[in-house]
């Protein structure tokens, strides 16, 4: 069933006007009919809809019952230090199939690219927002991962501590002992599941001891995802895939 992103939170009941690009796909491309049923996500939920009203230019949907959310009760961060040519777009496609909530850029020593600055950095977001939010309506998201700006290494530290994450575990090169999913189960076990998490992964050169230092001091835990080498842009996939195995999510 096709999926139509919408501007404005939805109410069971009242008529909704797709945009002009959701109007053209639904008339053009897929040639749905008054009657046909589609999918309403607004970012945060999804609904059931009936088109009441189809034009290229303007499609009129009634907004039907909400639909059971896909989301998994924990709100999983992922911390990407910054990769790279254009693997961030990815990392945000395939981060959003995996249930990513959100995504942070994150400028660290050993990143190769660097943080765009003022404008650019802005039409870089919108991208991967666009990227972002075309892989929600695909894989059947009710909320699409904000795709913050990039942030520095300090930057990220400070809003992490304030940010109160329930675990902080960082993919971490050194640590062989203990792996993600054992650290996640450990943590349920003692504290019930976790709400928020973030999963914090180097960039291409990995990440330096001193800031691994300075992650240690906010709490962070290291973990391993195991004894293969993982480019940048494949770990956060397969720590997302790891966290949801743990909590039985997948």
């Amino acid at each position: 069933m096709h999926r139509c992103v919408v501007e404005a939170p939805l109410s069971e009941g009242c008529l909704v006007t797709l945009n002009k690009e959701e109007s053209a796909h639904c008339a053009k491309v897929l040639r749905l009919r008054t009657g046909d049923a589609v999918q309403l996500l607004d970012g945060e939920n999804l609904h059931m809809g009936t088109l009441a009203a189809v034009s290229d230019s303007a499609c009129t949907v009634e907004v039907g019952e909400r639909c059971p959310s896909p989301e998994a009760p924990c709100k999983a961060v992922l911390w990407q230090g910054l990769p790279k040519a254009d693997k961030l777009e990815l990392i945000a496609q395939k981060g959003t199939e995996l249930g990513m909530w959100e995504l942070w850029p994150v400028e660290m020593t050993r990143s190769i690219a660097k943080a765009d600055k003022g404008g650019k950095d802005e039409k870089k977001r919108e991208r991967l927002s666009r990227i972002a939010l075309e892989a929600a309506k695909q894989s059947g998201r009710a909320h699409v991962p904000e795709i913050a700006p990039t942030r520095s290494l300090n930057a990220a530290l400070r809003d992490a501590q304030a940010a109160a994450f329930d675990l902080i575990l960082v993919a971490w090169e050194e640590e062989h002992a203990l792996p993600l999913s054992k650290a996640v189960a450990a943590y349920t076990e003692s504290h019930g599941a976790p709400e928020r998490v973030m999963l914090v992964i180097g960039p291409e050169g990995g990440i330096s001891p001193e800031e691994k230092a300075r992650l240690d001091e906010i709490g962070a835990q290291s973990v391993t995802l195991g004894k293969r080498i993982l480019r940048t842009e494949t770990a956060g996939l397969c720590a997302l895939a790891a966290l949801w195995t743990a909590l039985g999510e997948m």
